[in-house]
């Protein structure tokens, strides 16, 4: 028996290698949908929430607070000092030195009685930056999820305006191509399909715009998030609509409920306790002291002092009218900033209200010109399969179509980003902690307001130009002569010499001759 030996091609290794990968990559890219879908995402923005720098920065604050307020308790406990001291030497004769021990223990205990107000003062004031330390980790919760779901809701927008560019795209292809056919044809002039070829690389040029703004908000999104998103399409994110229930007079009172303003409000109260206290620093406190001193050797133990300590110098005094000043300075600027805040915020609320007026007018505006746009184009078109209409007409159609429908889907995720920035606005934007998948899963909702869009893209796509499907395109050409037939009737027999009657006895029937190309596909 003899074995053939069979060389291995060498293309053969590298081709099972990659399909291994790509089988490895397919396997660890396990993708879900649907309900499934809505948890995972919830999941993973908790996960981002609590794991973000900025709100791991505000924990940390917070602990740093809750440490001065257990500073400012401590603070108002009696303080007790323990001191020991010691020394060796000798004596003063000369004649007869002698090394000597001294060694002192004394033991003090002191209790402020009466500081003018100045402790109290400190603990409201600790006690205040507590409570501005929470605000403030509400208010990087808040912002976070804003930007997250800004982020978001930027993926989604350019991910269906990629859709729409593509099948732009391929529909201005196929007229360029068909005025390029004309062109060879000599039915049109080169100018006419050079207006088709710019007409479409602007088309690409727009598509490739989306595209890169597509991966530029999903390398955004999925830095916020810390990883790509295993899930194959994005499911839709709205604000609820209970949410954004608001009436005009109701503006100013929701736009207090912002965690921002209401941080800065406590800067204000913590600015106010500061102040009392240095003000109150500038009196000498009132302290009740108890003292005990013990000497060794000799065992000699000096009597127990009971007594009232009242201290202040010079220096003290001047210093505690200068950070008294300075208390003051720091509680005017909170003040004035408190004031611009809640300016900015009832004027940022009020006219991200009035937007979504006109946000909801302009989408269904939008909306109905987009399908306006669509019974032109296959009007034109129609007219272009029968002759009567021109390529071009039937591309500038296509282009205000394509136009339209992608100012459509402008408006509607700008609706959706205007809505999520009104909800931060009006402090919604902030989920009760443990419970926030809950919460979020309510603003995933099954209704998905793009499905409007696909399915006029669908439609766009059922309805292709004849030439795809094999159906002949006339296309009328100048300059064609016609020809006519002159017919003689007469009531009886006709006969040769006859067969010149009046004018009046002719009928003429005139015939239209056009060329028209067919695809081969229809033969």
């Amino acid at each position: 028996m003899f074995l053939t030996a069979c060389r291995v091609p060498n293309w053969l290794p590298t081709a099972l290698l990659m399909l291994a990968m790509w089988g490895a990559e397919r396997a660890l890219a396990q993708t879900v949908d649907g309900v499934e879908a809505r948890a995972v995402v919830a999941r993973r923005m908790v996960d981002a929430l609590a794991n973000s720098p900025e709100v791991l920065t505000a924990r940390a604050g917070l602990r740093t607070a809750e440490a001065d307020v257990d500073s400012a308790d401590y603070a108002a406990y009696p303080r007790v000092d323990l001191g020991m001291s010691g020394s060796n030497g000798e004596s003063p004769s000369r004649n007869n030195p002698a090394s000597t021990v001294d060694s002192r223990l004394s033991a003090s205990l002191k209790y402020t009685v009466w500081d003018f107000g100045r402790t109290s003062a400190k603990k409201q004031a600790v006690a205040l930056a507590r409570q501005s330390a929470l605000m403030r980790l509400d208010q990087s919760k808040e912002q976070f999820l804003r930007q997250l779901f800004v982020a978001y809701l930027q993926v989604s927008r350019y991910e269906l305006l990629v859709e729409v560019g593509r099948d732009s795209r391929a529909a201005l292809e196929e007229l360029e191509r068909l005025e390029s056919r004309r062109v060879r044809l000599g039915g049109a002039g080169i100018t006419d399909a050079r207006v088709a070829a710019s007409r479409l690389a602007l088309s690409m040029n727009k598509s490739l715009q989306f595209e890169q703004s597509l991966q530029d908000a999903r390398l955004k999104l999925d830095a916020l998030l810390g990883e790509p998103l295993p899930v194959q399409g994005l499911p839709p994110m709205q604000v609820p609509k209970a949410w954004l229930a608001l009436e005009r007079a109701d503006l100013a009172s929701e736009s207090d409920r912002s965690a921002t303003l209401r941080a800065q409000r406590l800067n204000v109260d913590q600015a106010r306790a500061d102040l009392e206290a240095e003000e109150s620093a500038r009196y000498p406190a009132v302290e009740l002291t108890f003292i005990k001193r013990y000497e060794y050797p000799g065992g000699f133990s000096e009597k127990a002092r009971v007594g009232l300590q009242v201290s202040m110098g010079s220096s003290a005094a001047l210093e505690a009218l200068a950070r008294v000043e300075r208390s003051a300075s720091r509680l005017e600027t909170e003040e004035q900033k408190l004031a611009t805040l809640r300016r900015e915020l009832r004027q940022k609320t009020l006219s991200g209200w009035q937007r979504q007026l006109l946000s909801g007018q302009r989408v269904t505006l939008l909306s109905s010109a987009a399908g306006e746009s669509d019974a032109v184009v296959d009007a034109r078109r129609k007219l272009n399969l029968a002759g009567r209409e021109t390529t071009l007409a039937l591309l500038d159609a296509q282009v205000e179509a394509n136009n339209t429908l992608i100012d459509w889907v402008q408006a509607i995720y700008d609706m959706r980003v205007g809505e999520v920035e009104l909800a931060g606005d009006t402090g919604r934007l902030l989920p009760e902690e443990g419970h926030e998948v809950p919460w979020l899963m309510t603003l995933f909702t099954d209704e998905d307001y793009r499905r409007d869009v696909r399915t006029r893209l669908t439609m766009a796509r059922a309805s292709e130009p004849a030439q795809r499907q094999g159906h002949p395109a006339p296309v009328s050409l100048a300059g064609v002569p016609s020809f006519r037939i002159g017919l003689t009737v007469a009531p009886g027999a006709v006969s040769a010499s006859d067969a010149t009657g009046s004018a009046s006895n002719v009928t003429f029937f005139r015939i239209e001759v056009k060329p028209f190309e067919v695809s081969a596909g229809s033969w």
